[in-house]
């Protein structure tokens, strides 16, 4: 009962999963909390993994003079709406959204934020309890409290040879996540491609032909609600993609859903940036995500629409 005990209080401990950032996707996530509430960015991208390997925020601070945009990528593979709802209200519970700090936040939609994904085990540690609750969504509630439980399947992943001797390597030196601590690209994933999961790029293919789950949507317009709240501007933007168009603008009855859900962002006010295009195939790792040339190129897109519309 004792050592049950001392595993699940580590499970509670930001500074533990942190030391582990290498190994877990979880303390990775911390690294990049962190940073944003150490030094908080004036605009902050929020998404994915298509977020995380797809938008330099150096790149994208060139659009200003001086360079005096100070942005940052707080995308992390796996996530969805329920995830990023979690990180808003994290922020605002320190105080870091509105004009003092976060004024701006952009969204980087896909189909896949909008479905129930858990796969890397983030609403256990992220998704806010309170709003969980509300949403009668009991057995995610019950799992921030017990996460060995919640996390096990995650945990379960030390049975790989690999990432066994991460965890060994980490528990005795600090060891930063492959491509480098959350401050050296502010947040971005330079060389993402060799990290690249691939029945996560399976799944957020497979979810442009599912509906959003409005059980996850509704986490979405919290989100905005509370942007909205703090007078914080809200953009959206569309990473792109290798073989098709997002389903937000495509065509077809899959599609259907999901320019409804477009049309309901314009109405509430959110600023839905213009579509990339234009992309080949060697600016991309696999179907869903950028390499570096592909991200520079949309990094450097992304500065020109946000300059445009009057980010400062």
């Amino acid at each position: 009962m004792l050592l049950v005990g001392l595993a699940e209080f580590a499970l509670h401990s930001e500074a533990m999963m942190f030391r582990y950032r290498a190994v877990f996707a979880q303390g990775r996530a911390y690294d990049k909390l962190l940073e944003v509430e150490r030094h908080p960015p004036s605009v902050l991208f929020i998404g994915n993994s298509r977020t995380d390997n797809g938008v330099d925020p150096r790149t994208v601070s060139r659009a200003w003079p001086d360079h005096s945009l100070h942005s940052f990528n707080l995308g992390l593979p796996g996530a969805n709406a329920l995830v990023y709802h979690g990180e808003l209200q994290r922020l605002d519970a320190r105080g870091l959204l509105g004009k003092r700090a976060i004024h701006t936040v952009v969204l980087g939609l896909d189909e896949s934020a909008l479905q129930e994904d858990n796969s890397l085990g983030y609403v256990s540690f992220l998704a806010d309890r309170r709003a969980l609750w509300e949403a009668a969504r009991y057995r995610d509630w019950l799992g921030s409290y017990l996460r060995l439980w919640s996390y096990s399947g995650n945990l379960r992943e030390l049975r790989e040879p690999d990432k066994a001797l991460r965890f060994v390597e980490a528990s005795v030196r600090p060891l930063d996540p492959i491509g480098g601590a959350a401050a050296t690209h502010l947040g971005y994933r330079a060389g993402f491609g060799a990290a690249q999961n691939v029945g996560q790029v399976a799944r957020q293919e497979n979810a442009a032909l599912r509906p959003p789950a409005p059980a996850v949507e509704a986490f979405l317009w919290r989100a905005i609600d509370l942007l909205q709240a703090r007078g914080v501007r809200v953009f959206v933007t569309f990473p792109p993609l290798r073989d098709r168009a997002s389903a937000f603008v495509g065509d077809g009855p899959a599609a259907a859903p999901y320019r409804t859900l477009l049309a309901q962002l314009r109405q509430r006010g959110v600023i839905v940036l213009p579509q990339p295009e234009g992309y080949g195939v060697a600016e991309f790792i696999n179907a869903g995500h950028l390499n570096d040339q592909g991200a520079q190129r949309y990094s450097t897109e992304l500065g020109r629409q946000l300059a445009a519309s009057g980010v400062r």
